[in-house]
Protein backbone atom coordinates (compact mmCIF):
# COMPACT_ATOMS: atom_id res chain seq x y z
CA UNK A 1 0.00 0.00 0.00
CA UNK A 2 1.28 3.53 -0.43
CA UNK A 3 2.69 5.31 1.94
CA UNK A 4 1.34 8.81 2.91
CA UNK A 5 -1.74 10.53 2.73
CA UNK A 6 -2.86 8.62 -0.31
CA UNK A 7 -2.49 5.38 1.52
CA UNK A 8 -4.81 6.53 4.49
CA UNK A 9 -7.60 7.69 1.74
CA UNK A 10 -10.88 6.43 1.60
CA UNK A 11 -12.21 6.20 -1.81
CA UNK A 12 -16.00 5.23 -3.11
CA UNK A 13 -16.41 4.71 -6.56
CA UNK A 14 -20.09 5.29 -7.98
CA UNK A 15 -20.53 2.84 -11.13
CA UNK A 16 -23.42 1.15 -12.94
CA UNK A 17 -21.13 -0.87 -15.52
CA UNK A 18 -19.70 -4.00 -13.62
CA UNK A 19 -16.55 -3.72 -15.98
CA UNK A 20 -16.19 -0.86 -15.37
CA UNK A 21 -16.22 -1.19 -11.51
CA UNK A 22 -13.51 -4.05 -12.03
CA UNK A 23 -11.23 -1.57 -14.01
CA UNK A 24 -11.35 1.13 -11.15
CA UNK A 25 -10.51 -1.49 -9.13
CA UNK A 26 -7.74 -2.55 -10.94
CA UNK A 27 -6.33 0.89 -11.38
CA UNK A 28 -7.01 2.15 -7.75
CA UNK A 29 -6.17 -1.20 -5.93
CA UNK A 30 -3.25 -1.13 -3.31
CA UNK A 31 -2.77 3.22 -3.85
CA UNK A 32 -5.17 3.50 -0.72
CA UNK A 33 -6.36 2.48 2.24
CA UNK A 34 -10.13 1.64 1.53
CA UNK A 35 -12.10 0.91 -1.43
CA UNK A 36 -15.97 1.18 -1.43
CA UNK A 37 -18.37 0.62 -4.75
CA UNK A 38 -21.78 1.16 -5.21
CA UNK A 39 -23.81 0.36 -8.18
CA UNK A 40 -25.71 3.89 -8.57
CA UNK A 41 -26.47 7.02 -6.89
CA UNK A 42 -28.58 6.15 -4.26
CA UNK A 43 -26.49 3.24 -2.77
CA UNK A 44 -23.83 5.33 -3.56
CA UNK A 45 -24.80 8.23 -1.29
CA UNK A 46 -26.06 5.65 1.45
CA UNK A 47 -22.44 4.70 1.61
CA UNK A 48 -20.73 8.20 1.64
CA UNK A 49 -23.32 9.13 4.51
CA UNK A 50 -22.39 5.97 6.30
CA UNK A 51 -18.86 5.78 5.41
CA UNK A 52 -17.59 9.12 5.33
CA UNK A 53 -15.36 9.01 2.65
CA UNK A 54 -12.29 10.96 1.81
CA UNK A 55 -13.16 11.21 -1.92
CA UNK A 56 -16.33 10.22 -4.02
CA UNK A 57 -15.54 9.13 -7.88
CA UNK A 58 -18.92 9.30 -9.83
CA UNK A 59 -20.21 8.91 -13.36
CA UNK A 60 -22.31 11.06 -14.88
CA UNK A 61 -24.75 8.56 -16.16
CA UNK A 62 -26.32 6.11 -13.76
CA UNK A 63 -29.36 4.01 -13.15
CA UNK A 64 -31.28 5.81 -11.07
CA UNK A 65 -29.61 9.45 -11.16
CA UNK A 66 -26.50 11.05 -12.93
CA UNK A 67 -23.47 12.27 -11.15
CA UNK A 68 -25.37 16.34 -10.60
CA UNK A 69 -27.76 14.58 -8.41
CA UNK A 70 -24.59 13.05 -6.21
CA UNK A 71 -22.91 16.36 -6.18
CA UNK A 72 -26.00 18.24 -4.95
CA UNK A 73 -26.58 15.40 -2.39
CA UNK A 74 -23.60 15.25 -1.05
CA UNK A 75 -23.01 19.42 -0.71
CA UNK A 76 -26.07 19.40 0.98
CA UNK A 77 -25.52 17.34 3.85
CA UNK A 78 -23.20 19.14 6.47
CA UNK A 79 -20.75 15.92 7.39
CA UNK A 80 -20.37 15.40 3.40
CA UNK A 81 -20.15 19.06 1.98
CA UNK A 82 -16.46 19.21 1.96
CA UNK A 83 -15.86 16.08 0.48
CA UNK A 84 -14.56 16.29 -2.78
CA UNK A 85 -15.98 14.79 -6.06
CA UNK A 86 -14.95 13.51 -9.15
CA UNK A 87 -17.69 13.11 -12.53
CA UNK A 88 -16.19 10.89 -14.95
CA UNK A 89 -18.08 11.62 -17.93
CA UNK A 90 -18.08 9.79 -21.56
CA UNK A 91 -20.33 12.70 -23.07
CA UNK A 92 -19.36 15.06 -25.80
CA UNK A 93 -19.18 18.97 -25.45
CA UNK A 94 -22.74 18.86 -25.41
CA UNK A 95 -23.83 18.22 -22.99
CA UNK A 96 -23.75 21.38 -19.97
CA UNK A 97 -20.63 21.48 -17.93
CA UNK A 98 -22.09 24.42 -16.43
CA UNK A 99 -24.39 22.27 -14.73
CA UNK A 100 -21.35 20.15 -12.80
CA UNK A 101 -19.99 23.26 -12.00
CA UNK A 102 -22.99 24.60 -10.51
CA UNK A 103 -24.12 21.66 -8.22
CA UNK A 104 -20.78 21.85 -6.97
CA UNK A 105 -18.47 18.77 -8.95
CA UNK A 106 -14.65 19.60 -8.03
CA UNK A 107 -13.55 17.72 -11.19
CA UNK A 108 -14.95 16.58 -14.25
CA UNK A 109 -12.79 14.12 -15.99
CA UNK A 110 -13.19 12.88 -19.50
CA UNK A 111 -13.55 8.89 -20.69
CA UNK A 112 -11.28 7.49 -21.77
CA UNK A 113 -8.76 8.49 -19.55
CA UNK A 114 -5.49 6.93 -18.17
CA UNK A 115 -4.62 5.79 -15.24
CA UNK A 116 -2.19 8.21 -14.44
CA UNK A 117 -5.33 10.81 -14.70
CA UNK A 118 -7.57 9.60 -11.95
CA UNK A 119 -4.68 9.10 -9.44
CA UNK A 120 -3.39 12.77 -10.23
CA UNK A 121 -7.56 14.40 -9.99
CA UNK A 122 -7.51 12.32 -6.55
CA UNK A 123 -4.29 13.60 -5.02
CA UNK A 124 -5.53 17.27 -6.11
CA UNK A 125 -8.97 16.72 -4.29
CA UNK A 126 -6.93 15.43 -0.88
CA UNK A 127 -4.99 18.92 -1.61
CA UNK A 128 -8.35 20.36 -1.38
CA UNK A 129 -9.88 17.97 1.78
CA UNK A 130 -6.83 18.18 3.83
CA UNK A 131 -6.42 22.39 2.67
CA UNK A 132 -2.96 21.86 1.66
CA UNK A 133 -2.95 25.76 -0.33
CA UNK A 134 -4.86 27.08 -1.77
CA UNK A 135 -7.34 25.07 -4.54
CA UNK A 136 -9.59 27.01 -6.72
CA UNK A 137 -12.78 25.34 -8.40
CA UNK A 138 -12.54 26.80 -12.43
CA UNK A 139 -13.96 26.21 -15.47
CA UNK A 140 -12.59 26.61 -18.45
CA UNK A 141 -13.97 27.92 -22.06
CA UNK A 142 -13.06 24.78 -23.24
CA UNK A 143 -15.86 23.10 -20.51
CA UNK A 144 -13.08 21.39 -18.95
CA UNK A 145 -13.59 21.72 -14.53
CA UNK A 146 -10.92 21.42 -12.28
CA UNK A 147 -8.82 22.93 -9.46
CA UNK A 148 -5.72 25.14 -9.93
CA UNK A 149 -3.87 27.10 -7.00
CA UNK A 150 -3.92 30.77 -6.55
CA UNK A 151 -0.59 31.26 -8.54
CA UNK A 152 -2.15 29.61 -12.00
CA UNK A 153 -6.01 30.80 -11.38
CA UNK A 154 -3.70 34.92 -11.96
CA UNK A 155 -2.47 33.36 -15.07
CA UNK A 156 -5.51 31.59 -16.59
CA UNK A 157 -7.16 35.08 -16.09
CA UNK A 158 -4.60 36.81 -17.81
CA UNK A 159 -4.50 34.37 -20.40
CA UNK A 160 -8.02 34.89 -20.98
CA UNK A 161 -8.78 30.49 -20.16
CA UNK A 162 -11.72 30.74 -18.10
CA UNK A 163 -15.38 31.28 -17.55
CA UNK A 164 -15.50 31.36 -13.99
CA UNK A 165 -13.96 30.23 -10.90
CA UNK A 166 -15.16 29.37 -7.33
CA UNK A 167 -14.27 31.40 -4.19
CA UNK A 168 -15.40 30.89 -0.77
CA UNK A 169 -18.22 33.40 -1.05
CA UNK A 170 -19.78 32.04 -4.41
CA UNK A 171 -19.05 31.76 -8.29
CA UNK A 172 -16.94 34.73 -9.63
CA UNK A 173 -17.30 35.43 -13.23
CA UNK A 174 -14.43 36.58 -15.43
CA UNK A 175 -15.04 39.42 -17.03
CA UNK A 176 -15.67 43.49 -16.37
CA UNK A 177 -19.13 43.44 -17.50
CA UNK A 178 -21.89 44.00 -14.98
CA UNK A 179 -23.34 41.13 -13.15
CA UNK A 180 -26.37 40.13 -12.11
CA UNK A 181 -27.84 37.00 -9.84
CA UNK A 182 -29.24 33.97 -11.31
CA UNK A 183 -31.43 31.60 -9.43
CA UNK A 184 -28.29 29.50 -8.65
CA UNK A 185 -27.05 32.50 -6.59
CA UNK A 186 -24.19 32.82 -9.85
CA UNK A 187 -23.29 35.74 -10.96
CA UNK A 188 -23.02 36.43 -14.66
CA UNK A 189 -22.90 39.98 -17.26
CA UNK A 190 -24.79 40.30 -20.36
CA UNK A 191 -21.83 39.32 -22.35
CA UNK A 192 -20.75 36.26 -20.10
CA UNK A 193 -24.65 35.38 -20.01
CA UNK A 194 -24.09 34.41 -23.54
CA UNK A 195 -21.32 32.42 -23.02
CA UNK A 196 -22.58 30.90 -20.48
CA UNK A 197 -26.06 29.68 -22.41
CA UNK A 198 -23.98 28.18 -25.02
CA UNK A 199 -22.05 26.10 -22.82
CA UNK A 200 -25.70 25.03 -20.98
CA UNK A 201 -27.63 24.82 -24.22
CA UNK A 202 -30.92 26.67 -25.19
CA UNK A 203 -32.95 24.98 -22.31
CA UNK A 204 -31.06 26.48 -19.34
CA UNK A 205 -32.98 29.47 -17.73
CA UNK A 206 -31.31 32.23 -16.73
CA UNK A 207 -32.76 35.41 -14.45
CA UNK A 208 -32.88 38.43 -15.95
CA UNK A 209 -31.90 37.18 -19.18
Amino acid sequence: MTEGKNGNLKVLVIETMQTVRQLMATILAGEYKELLFAEDADEGYRMAVAKQPDVIITDDFLARSGGPNVCERVRGNPDLRDTPVIVTTARGSSVSELTYFETGCDQLLRKPFRCEDIHYAIRKAVKKQHKEGTMIQVLFKSGDIDMVDAQSLDRLVREQELICFRRQDGVAVIGRDPVRSNRSNEYCGPERRNCLRKLAGSNHSWAGG
